[in-house]
């Protein structure tokens, strides 16, 4: 299963719905939740935050260990299938390429690679640029560092709650 059929799923519909069950982890401004697919098998951890820009910006590891990044914008329409090439922009650090999917006419997937640069650059950073086409959105990335380590450990967790 390719990493965008496990991430577009629970992650938008955590971002654009208001979630009526409690959050299983809450850091800061993020909540988190671990989902589940249709037989009741774990598939992943999410967590998201609201930005002032009414944008939803999301982190999802997979059981995989297969991290993303989904921004949820219900005032955009998007084309369903297309790509973005986008620049992420952490701090004074140096730019990080990337390539977002469309996966929802209000959603982006942006996988992240599982690296110690690019995380670390989250879990220290105050301020994630993403630049598109002209346009460049603004999140803080305020209490990340503790919400990444919650994250991980919801997907170590929900692991050996199954190995058990």
């Amino acid at each position: 299963m390719t990493l965008r059929a496990l991430l577009v799923a629970p992650l938008l519909a955590v971002a654009l719905a208001a979630a009526a069950e409690k959050p299983s982890f809450t850091s800061g401004v993020w909540q988190g939740n671990a989902n589940y697919d249709a037989d009741g098998e774990f598939r992943d951890c999410t967590m998201t935050a609201q930005s002032g820009d009414d944008i939803q910006l999301g982190f999802v590891i997979t059981k995989d260990f297969n991290w993303g990044l989904v921004l949820a914008d219900e005032a955009r329409d998007l084309p369903v299938g297309s790509t973005m090439a986008m620049i992420l922009q952490i701090d004074q650090r140096d730019p990080i390429a990337a390539v977002a999917k469309v996966v929802d006419i209000h959603g982006l997937l942006i996988p992240l690679a599982n690296s110690d640069p690019v995380i670390e650059a989250l879990r220290q950073g105050k301020v994630l640029r993403i630049v598109t086409g002209g346009t460049t959105l603004s999140f803080k990335l305020t209490g990340t560092r503790d919400a990444i380590a919650q994250l991980a450990a919801c997907v170590t967790d929900h692991l050996d709650s199954e190995r058990i």
